[in-house]
């Protein structure tokens, strides 16, 4: 989901319709036609979930991808109390992202250093957490578990693109008997290699959380192009821009959208011709930068996606 070390939440969304195993411990809102539309909840700048989830409320929201939250909602009695504040504020969670200790995305070699499996020796611990955040999802009714899995080698016989690959795997397993889809988010790959990595995996069916700014971000691959090549598995989509690095190693900035390279009409007519039906979020990190209100912020967001249709 992205990035500066600002946009280090990550997530995604989903449009499938699947029942959780055992029955979500919320009654989900009934989706109405078209596209829910939504929010990542830490962008409302609110760090308490209940405040968060009244400001996403109050922006006329009621679908939200969710951030990452203190460690002691991802057991089954903080699961319970999550789905709670849904039910008491009507709001629907989308998909969860998965956020590990440890990541920064204060440039281009600290993402490959810290960022999703690419560090080969923290993936027994993540992949203990993405359970951890699997069983969450599962518990309030998201059906989608989002996250970075990191910068991908090229080679498919490099030793790090076997141990990513094998990972992904295996969390996609274990989450496909909950009937939760793994999803991963655009960024670090081309399109092409991303669609090639997620062709090698068939315990489960692998989504993309797609977010345009990314690909602008670390100026791997033109959004429009990227998504050619995996636009039948989207979930869900990112609503944000960016523009393109200054420098080598250097990372883009994130812009309002409308303004930056993200190519969002494209994507736009792109996923409106392929039938998408899942949910597009607004990732919005660009408040922190133009010290402007978080919550404006999300207010220019949405109005410029009923501008463009939705």
């Amino acid at each position: 989901m992205m990035h500066h070390s600002a946009a280090k939440a990550l997530a995604c969304a989903a449009a499938v319709a699947v029942v959780v195993q055992g029955g979500p411990m919320h009654a989900q809102t009934e989706r109405t036609a078209g596209n829910p539309l939504g929010v990542f909840l830490r962008c409302t700048g609110q760090d308490d979930p209940l405040r968060a989830l009244q400001a996403v409320k109050s922006l006329g929201f009621e679908t939200i991808q969710v951030s990452k939250l203190p460690d002691r909602f991802y057991t089954p009695e903080g699961a319970g109390e999550f789905a709670g504040m849904l039910r008491h504020t009507g709001i629907r969670a989308d998909s969860v992202v998965a956020v590990f200790a440890g990541e920064s995305y204060a440039d281009r070699d600290t993402v490959v250093r810290t960022v999703g499996f690419r560090p080969l020796h923290l993936i027994k611990e993540r992949l203990e957490y993405l359970r951890k955040c699997v069983d969450f999802a599962a518990a309030i009714g998201a059906k989608i578990v989002t996250f970075h899995m990191g910068f991908l080698p090229g080679n498919p016989e490099d030793e790090a693109y076997k141990a990513m690959l094998q990972a992904v795997t295996d969390i996609a397993g274990y989450a496909a008997k909950q009937h939760v889809t793994i999803s991963l988010e655009t960024g670090q790959e081309t399109g092409e290699q991303l669609a090639a990595f997620l062709d090698r995996i068939t315990v489960a069916r692998v989504g993309v959380n797609f977010d345009p700014a990314n690909l602008v971000i670390y100026g791997v691959d033109a959004p429009s192009q990227a998504l050619k090549h995996v636009v039948a598995r989207v979930t869900s989509v990112h609503v944000k821009d960016a523009l393109l690095p200054e420098t080598p190693g250097a990372m883009g900035r994130e812009v309002r959208p409308g303004e930056g390279r993200a190519e969002l009409a494209e994507g736009f007519r792109m996923l409106r011709a392929s039938g998408f039906t899942g949910a597009l979020i607004i990732e919005n990190y660009v408040a922190r930068g133009l010290k402007t209100d978080p919550m404006d912020e999300l207010r220019f967001a949405k109005a410029f996606l009923q501008k463009s249709g939705w």
